[in-house]
């Protein structure tokens, strides 16, 4: 196995912890919005049905929201578990900040649209891009896009009608006051564990 290739082996399975025990639980109690900003990136949760259990199965992902559709890129190939189950049953359940619904899933064939709504999804996956490559925060849309050249693309049509952005979709607000509540916790937490060590800054204790 190749560098590059255990590397991606190592990022899919850190991918898959992290989603497993904390972004999938948050996003199940619909709590997508406390943690979907332009730093953390915008998260759904696509349920697919298991080709081979024919079981329901969860997979937050980043998104994009185009001309009414929800986007979503295949950021490690065809090899993802959830787009072979796309193939084998298109029919999915989305889970956004603001909305949810039943839908239909189609690949994107045309390569030009592929790679523009590749970028589009991309750069709403916050931090985690410079997982694809440390530059690709610096890199432009025609880079970037060169870049994702491959990479399968899909559209979901919900059946309840276009989507429209809400204030937690890619795009809105609403991240604001949940980061701000963030730092705020962050503070007083920072603030209470110095008072019980005596060592934070407000802990009030001279230095001798």
């Amino acid at each position: 196995m190749e560098r590059s290739e255990r590397v991606r082996a190592l990022e899919r399975a850190a991918f898959k912890i992290g989603n497993t025990y904390v972004i999938v639980p948050l996003l199940r109690a619909g709590l997508g919005h406390l943690i979907s900003s332009p730093l953390t990136g915008y998260f759904l949760l696509l349920r697919t049905t298991g080709r081979k259990s024919g079981l329901p199965r969860d997979t937050p992902l980043n998104y994009a929201i185009d001309g009414g559709a929800v986007i979503c890129l295949a950021g490690f190939g065809v090899q993802a578990h959830w787009l072979q189950n796309i193939c084998s049953d298109p029919h999915v359940h989305v889970r956004l900040p603001d909305h949810q619904g039943e839908g239909v899933a189609t690949l994107v064939a045309d390569r030009a649209e592929a790679r523009r709504l590749a970028v589009a999804v991309a750069r709403n996956c916050g931090f985690a891009l410079v997982f694809e490559h440390p530059r690709c925060l610096l890199m432009s849309d025609a880079q970037l896009a060169t870049r994702l050249d491959g990479r399968p693309v899909v559209r979901i049509e919900l059946q309840s009608g276009p989507v429209v952005a809400g204030p937690y979709d890619p795009g809105g607000s609403g991240w604001v006051l949940p980061m701000l509540g963030q730092l705020v916790a962050l503070l007083l937490l920072a603030r209470w564990l110095g008072r019980r060590t005596g060592r934070g800054p407000w802990s009030g204790r001279a230095e001798r």
